[in-house]
């Protein structure tokens, strides 16, 4: 029977599968089945004349072993629920591609060497000589709202920055002129400044803490042979893969160091952290593109060790800083058309007791919400600034 008979199933849902191709239920000599998202350029696509960097690279590694390919498409919104309904039930032999560091924890498989390297990546003009994240002070910048640059940014003083959910969104503010750079991620800006903007500005990589990763292959755990295969597969392959890494535009040569800034344990790729942890739906169409760290939303909510929402902070400072760092989910001056995130209202939710509320959701975050921790970032003064501005936007 041919690939084009098998039957596909689609399933509908957030974070679930579009199609899962109905497959042997194990690894077959000749066949190779191969996990992938349908609709995820540029590392893979169903459907099209561009398949991405990890479909065309399958294909090479399956020619490399005398096999032939199998698809199963499955939406990697949560990369570890995906694993468990493909990988894990013995529907494909081999997942492109999961991060290879192995804090990122995926129970039951086993990885390839890294094949290749990823990182956030500084987009700006051709004409911009930015060699250093000071270079970078006193520009308008685009940044993924949570992700490690935006911590970065927000950590230190005189960098104005506008946060957004989505790659694309952070790519049309720098067509139009309301920013003047951006650090994104760098897979996704490179493939659109190629195909979009006919490489209109300079992709750069990046490294640091938190800042880039390098992929693997994933395989189930115990599938010693066939980890081999590809492995040395991956390696023969390793001029082609470079070609690919060309191809679809991602970003390469010498990276420009950004000072680092601490992550804590939480790595993304898909929407589900590590060890475990609740969903990020954030960046979904981000997440899911590479190895991307962002603040550690793990922490439980401790009462106790709350800031105390303090007096006396500035709340024109504290306006300015919330203004650049949290007017995306919140919108400007805190006032959103959604209430649940308008900010105006905390005193008519929370009484007296509005400021600790904020204060321990800005420390510790709400990760079922897509919010950061901020814990570790913010200095305390910082803290004390914008609960001072939000006194000032409460009806009086």
């Amino acid at each position: 029977m041919t690939t084009r008979a098998k039957i596909r199933h689609y399933l509908i849902g957030a974070a679930c599968a579009v199609g899962a191709l109905v497959a042997p239920t194990a690894h077959a000599a000749g066949v190779l089945r191969i996990c992938a998202d349908p609709d995820n350029l540029p590392f893979s696509k169903a459907e099209g004349p561009e398949r991405g960097l990890y479909v065309e690279l399958a294909n090479m590694v399956a020619r490399r072993m005398g096999d032939t390919v199998q698809y199963v498409w499955w939406l990697t919104f949560n990369e570890k629920r995906a694993l468990r309904n493909t990988l894990l039930q013995d529907k494909c032999d081999a997942y492109f591609a999961l991060p290879a560091d192995p804090d990122y924890k995926a129970p039951g498989v086993q990885r390839t060497h890294a094949f290749l390297d990823m990182s956030y990546a500084i987009v700006a003009p051709a004409g911009d000589k930015i060699n250093s994240l000071a270079d970078l002070r006193g520009k308008r910048v685009a940044v993924l709202s949570g992700s490690a640059p935006h911590i970065l940014l927000a950590s230190q003083k005189g960098y104005a920055t506008s946060s957004f959910t989505l790659n694309e969104d952070a790519m049309n503010a720098l067509a139009k002129g309301e920013v003047d750079a951006a650090i994104l991620w760098g897979p996704s800006a490179g493939y659109e400044n190629l195909t979009r903007f006919h490489s209109r500005w300079r992709v750069t990589p990046v490294s640091g803490e938190g800042m880039s990763g390098r992929m693997a292959v994933a395989v189930r755990q115990g599938n010693d042979a066939l980890a081999a295969d590809i492995n040395q597969a991956l390696v023969d392959l390793r001029p082609d893969i470079m070609a690919l890494a060309d191809k679809y535009g991602f970003p390469r040569g010498k990276p420009v160091q950004l000072a680092s800034v601490s992550t804590g344990s939480r790595s993304l790729h898909g929407s589900g952290g590590a060890n475990g942890s609740a969903d990020m739906l954030v960046q979904s169409r981000v997440i899911r593109t590479g190895f991307i760290k962002t603040a550690d939303t793990t922490q439980p909510a401790d009462a106790s060790g709350a800031a105390t929402a303090a007096t006396g902070g500035d709340a024109a400072a504290g306006r300015e800083f919330f203004n650049n760092t949290c007017a995306h989910c919140h919108s400007t001056d805190g006032a959103s058309p959604i209430r649940a995130r308008d900010l105006r209202h905390l005193h008519s939710r929370y009484k007296d007791q509005w400021r600790e509320v904020a204060a321990t959701t800005i420390e510790n975050g709400r990760p079922d919400a897509g919010m950061p921790t901020w814990k570790g970032i913010l200095s305390q003064k910082d803290i004390d600034d914008i609960l001072s501005f939000l006194a000032t936007i409460q009806p009086k």
